[in-house]
């Protein structure tokens, strides 16, 4: 659990050493990043759950000298919230992080979310 969120599924970051770029804990980034997101869109939204349903797809990119200049991590999740006017949702979709100049001064990561379905629940 984080801030009282329920959470399953996450691989422990110790077990996805590719994740480093992230931060020591992606796990808690990933919630945080998530929730600022659809507190955007709807800001009486409570998130009061996330699942990852698999093991996140991971991918680099390498330079000529085969230094890695970007990262990619793409996360199958479950989100459980409640919107603004309390009606209980299953969101289900992908959230991202890409990480471009990795090790240079124009380094950058962004993230997204990529919604797949929406039930009422």
């Amino acid at each position: 659990m984080i801030g009282g969120l329920e959470l399953h599924g996450f691989p422990p970051p110790e077990l996805l050493p590719d994740l480093r770029w992230l931060g020591p804990d992606y796990v808690s980034l990933l919630v945080s990043d998530l929730t600022r997101g659809l507190l955007r869109q709807d800001p009486g939204t409570r998130v009061m759950g996330v699942r990852c349903e698999a093991r996140p797809e991971l991918w680099d990119t390498r330079d000529s000298t085969g230094a890695i200049r970007a990262r990619n991590a793409a996360f199958p999740l479950q989100v459980f919230v409640q919107d603004g006017t309390g009606r209980p949702w299953m969101l289900r979709g992908r959230w991202s992080y890409v990480g471009r100049e990795l090790g240079t001064r124009e380094a950058c990561i962004d993230h997204y979310w990529h919604l797949e379905t929406s039930q009422g629940v």
